[in-house]
C-alpha cells in the first residue's frame, strides 16, 4: 500500500518521472508488435477489402488482416487454419519404400484399427519416429496404460497437455480397475464411459448439457465455444439456464451446480473430440507402419529429417 501511495504521488509529479509513469498509462493494452498465423485463412463472401483492414505481410505479397484473430468473425468472415504436416510426407515415402522393397501396395486409409502388433509397440513404448507419442513422458504413460483400443490413444492424444496431464494416472487406475469408476449423475454414464467418469473432450460437455438440462443444439455449441475462449459473462449466464433445465428434468441441483463448477474447471483445457481423434488417427498409421515395416518407415523418417529431398538420406532398406 505504501508502494501504491508513492506511485499515485509520482504520477502527479511535473518532474520526469511522473511522466514517464502519464505515458506507460497511454501506452498500456496498446498492440506492441503484429505477427501472421502459420497457417490461419480467411475465408470472406466477397473481396476482403469490402469487409476487413488488410495490409502486406513482412517479407511476403501476401495479404494479412490487421484484425486480431479472436474478432475477425465477428466482422463476417471465417478464419480456418490449413496445417502443413510433414508427417503426411513420412507416410507417403515408407508407403512408397514398401511397395518398392516388397511389391506391396497398401492402403494406409484402410488399415484395421485393432491390429495387435501395432499396439504392442505402443504398450513398449516403443514409439520414437512416430507422430504424437514419441516423448519420453508419452512413452512412460503407455506403458502403464497399456493401450489395446483405439479409444485409448484418442483419450491419450487430449490428456498429454498442461492441465489435464494430472488426469492420466486417474485414468490408467479406472482402466486396470484398479480405481471404482463414478458418474455424478448415472446418466452421464453413456457419454463419460469411454473416459472412465473423466471429463476429456468438449463434445461430452455438450452432449450432456443436452441430455441433462435440455439444451439445444446451438445452445451446446454456444456453451463449447465459451468454454474453449474461456468467455466468463457467458457460461455466467448459461448456468442459470443450465441449472434450470436440472431442475426441469429432477436432477440434484447441489450435484448439478458440482457438475457445472467441474465444467468450469475443464474449460481451462478443453479439447475436442474430433480433433484429437484425427491425429490419433495419423498417429496410429505411423505406428502401425513402424509396427510391421520397421526399415521402410523409419528409412522415410530419416529422409525427411531436415526437410530435404530423397537426395540427402539413404532411400531404401535399412
Amino acid at each position: 500500500m505504501e508502494n501504491v501511495k508513492k506511485l499515485r504521488e509520482l504520477i502527479k509529479g511535473e518532474d520526469l518521472q511522473g511522466e514517464v509513469l502519464r505515458e506507460a498509462c497511454v501506452l498500456e493494452g496498446s498492440v506492441r508488435n503484429t505477427g501472421i498465423h502459420a497457417a490461419g485463412i480467411i475465408i470472406a463472401p466477397k473481396d476482403l477489402s469490402d469487409l476487413i483492414p488488410v495490409s502486406t505481410a513482412k517479407d511476403s505479397d501476401l495479404l494479412v488482416t490487421q484484425f486480431e484473430g479472436s474478432i475477425i468473425e465477428s466482422a463476417g468472415v471465417i478464419k480456418m487454419d490449413f496445417l502443413g504436416l510433414k508427417t503426411l510426407t513420412i507416410i507417403k515415402g515408407a508407403l512408397d519404400l514398401i511397395k518398392q522393397n516388397h511389391g506391396i501396395t497398401i492402403s494406409i486409409d484402410d488399415i484395421p484399427l485393432d491390429d495387435e502388433k501395432t499396439y504392442e509397440l505402443y504398450q513398449k513404448g516403443e514409439t520414437n519416429g512416430t507422430f504424437q507419442f514419441e516423448s519420453p513422458g508419452m512413452q512412460k504413460y503407455l506403458r502403464e496404460l497399456r493401450p489395446d483400443r483405439f479409444d485409448d490413444l484418442i483419450a491419450m492424444n487430449a490428456l498429454y497437455r498442461p492441465g489435464p496431464l494430472e488426469y492420466i494416472p486417474l485414468f490408467i487406475r479406472r482402466k486396470h480397475g484398479l480405481e471404482e469408476t463414478v458418474y455424478d449423475l448415472p446418466e452421464m454414464e453413456e457419454y463419460m464411459r469411454d473416459t472412465y467418469g473423466i471429463s476429456v473432450y468438449q463434445e461430452q460437455v455438450m452432449l450432456l448439457s443436452q441430455k441433462l438440462a435440455n439444451f439445444s443444439k446451438g445452445d451446446a455449441d454456444v456453451l463449447r465455444k465459451a468454454m474453449g475462449k474461456k468467455q466468463k459473462a457467458v457460461l455466467d449466464k448459461m448456468k442459470k439456464q443450465f441449472m434450470e433445465g436440472c431442475k426441469t428434468n429432477g436432477h440434484d441441483l447441489k450435484i448439478c451446480d458440482k457438475i457445472w463448477t467441474d465444467w468450469e474447471a475443464f474449460a481451462s483445457y478443453a479439447f475436442n473430440k474430433s480433433h484429437s481423434t484425427c491425429y490419433a488417427f495419423v498417429a496410429y498409421q505411423t505406428a502401425y507402419l513402424k509396427a510391421h515395416y520397421p526399415a521402410e518407415y523409419m528409412a522415410s523418417v530419416l529422409n525427411n529429417a531436415n526437410n530435404l529431398g530423397e537426395d540427402h538420406f539413404l532411400y531404401g532398406g535399412m
